[in-house]
């Protein structure tokens, strides 16, 4: 099965006087995304690993889904991909982890697709 599997790191940036001006990525932990074709169109999430069970399972209401869903609809719109998410970071600890689902997520789906997307497009 053609799939693609991303990591996107956790960040931070509450670096004193830089305080959401200045940020880095972090090399761990981070959040890791699975992506696959699927027969049906639109943006399933089949598993999401280490959230302890809290995490929105439905797509429109997932940051993974969400970021999904919008490349879908720039690019091939009558796709189906389908998600496993595994949460590397935890959940509220202030280290981007609802973004670098997100991000690894859309990097994902553009990769599956044949990159149709550019770097500054994905953003």
């Amino acid at each position: 099965m053609d799939e693609r599997k991303v990591f996107a790191p956790a960040t931070v940036a509450n670096l004193g006087p830089g305080f959401d001006v200045l940020g880095l990525a972090l090399e761990r932990p981070g959040d890791t995304v699975v992506v696959r074709r699927a027969d049906a169109s639109g943006v399933r999430i089949a598993s999401i690993e280490g959230d302890g069970g809290v995490l929105p399972r439905e797509a429109a209401r997932n940051t993974a889904g969400i970021a999904a869903a919008e490349v879908l609809r720039r690019t091939e719109p009558s796709a189906g991909v389908e998600l496993d998410v595994i949460k590397g970071m935890p959940l509220g600890s202030g280290l981007g982890s609802s973004a670098a689902s997100a991000a690894a997520a859309a990097v994902g789906v553009n990769a599956l697709l044949g990159d149709p997307l550019d770097s500054l497009e994905l953003v």
